[in-house]
């Protein structure tokens, strides 16, 4: 592999807006010749078009919307070598299978399931400059070997998948995305797409700070899915959480569907209560299954040998099923950009799907045991940087799993530490996940690190998990609620199709602010209105995360002319 590392000095100039035809008569018959298809989804045509031009594009597109085209077709029609960021290895396999069934084999994968000979092998075809597409996880690209490696080549595109991941503000977020900006910037800018099916108006924000593409142009193809059904019921017992499953089951719930639930735990007692007591065929999803036993599942969910799959929210990515007809949450998720994700997995067909959400009040508890360790404090970051102190004699640096080992932290906190360390300026990553101290925590022992900002990021996740809760308890058009939640307004005053609009929901009437309104509140500081309805307001300050409140208790940001 170190034979095939360039130096910089052979880095070639990266070309903005290349030669490449962008009428729509252009682009549709490409379309047509690489993937069958006769005309683009909504919003498609218009990032193609623009990254094609060299323009750099953060894109909200609804789950279902067709992302993948957007930086596949860029891809294959421009010359040189396209790097996808990718959070997930089964996305990665999905791509790879369904651009080979097309005929393109111009693609290399690089995650954790390849050898070192495999790998050997994929770093010497990139750098023969012959792949077209680069897809690899975000912690690859902490090596800088492999980022010298890039930079030798022609790269045209640089696209970040699930660009969520990099906000700490975000509902998934990955810390090794935090290294994506300085990786756009030693690759010399190349375009760079990004790519999420949820974003706040926050979020967007944040996305372009981190990767240092702050005035991108921002795609956003609605998320109001009007062929889905938003309902919730209450559960006041667990048990009667199955009742409840009872009865969609015997009363009219047709097709294919998935259950998802908080834990392994509850995956398997409602998988068997399916399958013993309703008998409805029903397979199990987690993350602790056996690579054939997932594979096992997917296939019995994609032929319908089963009705549903129940699962943790390890299940789901990259599924092409568009009738999934049904999506159950039989617990309360932990934000509504997770909810929406996984409910949004149905109805890609356009038809009718029902999006069912079951919780208790307790169910709270369990997304706040999450938060709680999900997190690190200032003991836990003090016994990595101290292990790291100890090794620091070692020139080839600390393995992670050495770390993991001493540190006794899980494997997801530990990843945390070590990229708020990196970030601070503390470490420095080698090759093959190994870690020593930079030269600056080595001049200066005394600094502390700073960690105000998970402390922050805590108490959003929490007023978060509150803003579910919300939407689990409106007596409101919870399509207005969720399409609020993301930063846009509903014209209609009900969607006529919720299971509180089907009931006669009350009509939202009489506030005087609208979303994306800056407001100043006494003790929170400065913030803007996300959602608006008679006389409550509830806005999001940086700070605390999502307050809502007396709509009086607010005033308006006067503007600057």
């Amino acid at each position: 592999m170190e034979n095939a590392v360039k130096t910089p000095s052979a880095r070639r100039p990266k070309r903005k807006g290349l030669a490449v035809a962008t009428d729509r008569a252009s682009l549709e018959r490409a379309l047509q010749r690489i993937f069958g298809f006769k005309r683009f989804q909504p919003a498609q045509e218009e990032i193609v078009r623009r990254v094609l031009e060299g323009e750099n594009v953060l894109a909200i597109l609804a789950t279902g919307a067709g992302k993948s085209l957007c930086y596949q077709l860029p891809a294959l029609l421009l010359p040189g070598t396209t790097v996808v960021v990718s959070p997930l290895i089964a996305l990665m396999k999905d791509q790879l299978d369904m651009l080979a069934d097309l005929g393109v084999n111009s693609m290399v994968a690089l995650n954790s399931t390849l050898g070192e000979d495999q790998e050997a092998a994929a770093m010497r075809r990139i750098a023969s400059g012959e792949v077209k597409i680069v897809l690899v996880t975000p912690e690859k690209l902490e090596d800088e070997q492999f980022v010298s490696l890039l930079g030798t080549l022609d790269i045209p595109l640089f696209v970040v998948d699930e660009a969520h991941c990099i906000s700490a503000w975000g509902h998934d977020f990955r810390p090794a995305y935090l290294a994506l900006g300085a990786v756009i910037a030693a690759l010399g800018h190349p375009t760079t797409l990004a790519l999420t099916a949820t974003a706040t108006p926050a979020v967007r924000e944040d996305i372009l700070h981190q990767l240092g593409i702050p005035n991108a142009k921002t795609v956003v193809k609605g998320f109001d899915r009007p062929n889905l059904r938003y309902e919730v019921r209450r559960a006041e017992a667990e048990a009667d959480k199955c009742k409840l499953l009872k009865e969609l089951f015997t009363n009219g719930l047709e097709g294919t569907g998935i259950i998802y639930t908080a834990t392994i735990k509850n995956a398997l007692e409602v998988q068997k209560f399916l399958r013993d007591t309703l008998n409805v065929p029903a397979a199990v999803y987690h993350s602790k299954l056996h690579k054939h036993e997932r594979v096992s599942v997917h296939e019995l969910f994609m032929n319908e040998t089963i009705r549903a799959v129940v699962a943790t929210n390890a299940f789901g990515l990259g599924i092409d099923k568009p009738n999934i007809r049904f999506v159950i949450h039989y617990d309360l998720p932990g934000s509504v950009e997770a909810y929406t994700q996984e409910a949004g997995r149905s109805g890609r067909d356009g038809l009718l799907s029902r999006c069912i959400l079951l919780y208790r009040m307790s169910d709270t508890r369990v997304q706040n045991y999450f938060l709680t360790g999900k997190y690190p404090d200032v003991e836990e970051v003090q016994r990595v940087f101290g292990t790291l102190e100890y090794f620091d004699a070692q020139a080839e640096g600390v393995s992670l799993t050495d770390l993991r080992r001493i540190s006794q932290l899980p494997l997801t906190k530990l990843k945390v530490v070590l990229a708020l360390l990196k970030k601070a300026g503390f470490i420095v990553v080698r090759n093959r996940s190994r870690y020593s101290l930079s030269e600056a925590a080595r001049k200066n022992r005394a600094l502390v690190l700073n960690l105000t900002n998970y402390e922050t990021k805590k108490s959003y996740d929490q007023s978060k998990l509150a803003m579910m809760l919300q939407y689990a308890e409106t007596q409101s058009c919870r399509r207005r609620f969720i399409l609020n939640y993301f930063g846009e307004d509903f014209e209609r005053p009900n969607c006529g199709e919720c299971d509180n609009c089907l009931r006669g929901a009350r009509e939202t009437t009489g506030s005087n602010f609208r979303i994306a309104d800056v407001v100043t509140h006494p003790k929170f500081g400065q913030g803007t209105v996300e959602r608006a309805e008679r006389d409550l307001v509830t806005v999001l300050f940086p700070n605390v995360g999502y307050k809502t409140l007396l709509a009086s208790a607010v005033n308006r940001e006067a503007k600057i002319a």
